[in-house]
């Protein structure tokens, strides 16, 4: 159990993300979390403020709850034992963003695409690039990041309203406490980036997915922090510089696993895509930079990565099912599972 005056704390997330919520959390309140098994992270909170902070600003989270009557510490706790013996802080899932409006029918939520930049080691500094974006999550998530932008920014309306009616939150003021925290947090970002410009561009074939991706950027209040283009893979040489891009971090076209004509035929468009994408990152990726791609069948892609020298390792295995269902408004499965697979050149320091 907790003293009586600090308060224990958790935070439902992405199974298997825990180390990466957990270190979030950390940053937000200022002392270590614990992680446990089943996308949980508990943490102690030392004032009201700190609980009210997370839910306004953390990332990852799908839900915050104030915990009572358990330990803060314990990795055999289940979900279940969080929502039993907790109070949901939060009044809407913040894993469902509601700058997703545009094109959120194919894209992953957007708590798990901010988890998939961190446990890539994404720190808001250098070039981040998303050359298959779907609805812009991924940049959206980097701008946010790396810009100190609250996450839930346009639901603080929502958030004080909730927390407000609780007795423990009725003395805060949260016109000043939000104030304080976005001040707090756009500082974090300075200090993160410190002289290095962050750069943030996201493209794809498709000009619907791009004005699909502008569209959710304005809602969410970064889109002037993200640079958007119409690119073909084939092209991707004419637009950036050599050796110039950090990182990658995107949910490309899926391999089928269908043996009918049609999902033949789809395959060896992809095979033929990623052939070509591989032999355009061995240019503008920089020596020691990553390619970190969310796929159900990571063999198929790292065959045609080898061919222009890039090697393959698995960061993260990621199950929706168990993690996150999709809402009814997502076209992908309810079951979805994923690899979340590193690309390195051959020879790159590590």
């Amino acid at each position: 159990m907790v003293s009586a005056d600090v308060f224990a704390g958790a935070v439902l997330t992405v199974p298997e993300f825990e180390d990466v919520a957990a270190a979030e959390v950390s940053e937000l309140v200022g002392s270590a979390a614990t992680t446990a098994r089943g996308g949980i992270v508990t943490f102690v909170a030392r004032s009201w403020v700190d609980l009210c902070r997370v839910c306004y600003l953390s990332q990852s989270a799908n839900r915050v709850f104030l915990l009572t009557g358990v330990s803060s510490s314990g990795d055999d706790m289940t979900s279940v034992d969080v929502i039993k013996n907790g109070v949901c802080l939060t009044p809407f899932d913040s894993g469902e963003r509601n700058y997703e409006i545009f094109g959120r029918q194919e894209s992953l939520p957007g708590n798990l695409a901010y988890l998939m930049l961190r446990a890539s080691g994404y720190t808001g500094r250098g070039f981040f690039f998303d050359p298959f974006t779907r609805s812009g999550g991924s940049a959206i998530e980097a701008a946010l990041f790396s810009s100190g932008f609250p996450v839930n920014r346009y639901r603080r309306d929502a958030l004080s309203s909730s927390l407000s009616r609780m007795q423990q939150f009725a003395s805060i003021d949260f016109g000043r406490f939000f104030a304080v925290a976005e001040k707090e947090a756009a500082a974090a970002a300075e200090r993160r980036l410190g002289r290095v410009k962050s750069q943030i561009f996201t493209s794809s074939r498709s000009m619907v997915k791009v004005r699909s991706a502008e569209k959710n950027a304005k809602l969410a209040g970064v889109k002037k922090q993200i640079r958007f283009g119409r690119l073909d893979i084939s092209w991707l040489d004419a637009k950036l510089d050599e050796n110039s891009v950090d990182l990658v971090v995107s949910y490309p076209p899926q391999f089928r696993n269908g043996v009918d004509s049609f999902s033949v035929a789809e395959n060896r468009k992809l095979k033929a895509m990623y052939t070509e994408f591989f032999h355009q990152a061995d240019f503008f990726l920089r020596r020691n930079g990553m390619i970190v791609l969310a796929l159900e069948t990571s063999a198929w892609v790292a065959a045609e990565a080898e061919k222009s020298g890039f090697c393959l390792s698995v960061l993260k295995e990621i199950s929706l099912e168990a993690a996150h269902r999709p809402s009814a408004t997502r076209l992908i499965p309810q079951d979805l599972h994923l690899e979340l697979a590193c690309f390195r050149k051959k020879g790159a320091n590590l």
